[in-house]
């Protein structure tokens, strides 16, 4: 798939997802579009693994955004908002993005006039699911106690990606609290959400969607819109062979 600046427009949530070792080994180019202080940051990380992790999520952005505004990786410039928030600079008219990763996949969400947020999480790691839910909605906390040990584990990764998806895409990260946005789950049904007094926020100024790419990761979209949305999702072939084409 060629990317353009076509695919830019009111309505089109595009969510790219990646797998961090093949994309750097698919878009080698990559170490030539970061800048000195991506380079910098790559270089800090104790672990080599973090660092990949790091080089392959800036290759993941440049690489769609470059061919998503048709111009050169190496020279999209990027300024930090609060909360380190990240952005183009300068942004075409409506562009918004966010990525996200995790220790074995990538997630890139794109979209014109509409705010958005993405989180990936690796559902096998450890977390004491109950005690962090403490800090949950009472309504999200009483519905995971009440199931048994792996759907509680499960459930609680639903609710924290749609969760840190929505504060992201509110520009806010996690100081708003993990109350903010509380969502209910029901199986076949698109999440449901019910927002704390404090955000003014209307729901159905609201669109959310959320996957299982595979059994050790889950990954949820959210998305503050005008207009109905149509999610579309690039597999990690498809975004792989659209970042080794970028320039």
């Amino acid at each position: 798939m060629r990317l353009a600046p076509s695919l830019l427009r009111p309505g089109l949530v595009h969510l790219f997802l990646a797998r961090p070792e093949a994309l750097l080994k698919a878009a080698p180019q990559h170490e030539a579009w970061l800048s000195r202080e991506e380079r910098a940051r790559a270089q800090a990380y104790r672990q080599p693994g973090d660092s990949a992790r790091y080089r392959a999520t800036r290759a993941l952005v440049r690489g769609v955004l470059s061919g998503l505004t048709a111009r050169p990786a190496g020279q999209l410039a990027f300024v930090e908002f609060p909360h380190g928030r990240p952005g183009l600079r300068p942004a075409p008219q409506g562009l918004d993005f966010n990525a996200s990763r995790s220790h074995g996949l990538l997630a890139l969400v794109v979209t014109c006039e509409a705010s958005c947020g993405v989180d990936v999480e690796d559902v096998t790691r450890k977390v004491d699911v109950l005690g962090v839910a403490r800090a949950f909605a009472p309504e999200e906390k009483a519905w995971l106690e009440g199931q048994g040990a792996e759907d509680a584990r499960q459930n609680f990764f639903r609710l924290w990606t749609l969760k840190e998806a929505t504060l992201k895409a509110l520009g806010s990260g996690l100081t708003l609290g993990l109350r903010a946005a509380a969502f209910r789950l029901v199986a076949g049904e698109t999440p449901r959400v019910r927002f704390g007094p404090a955000l003014q926020e209307a729901p159905s100024d609201w669109a959310f969607t959320q996957l299982a790419p595979d059994s050790g990761h889950v990954v949820a979209v959210a998305v503050r819109r005008a207009c109905p949305v149509d999610f579309v999702v690039h597999d990690d072939t498809e975004t792989r062979a659209a970042v080794a084409e970028a320039a």
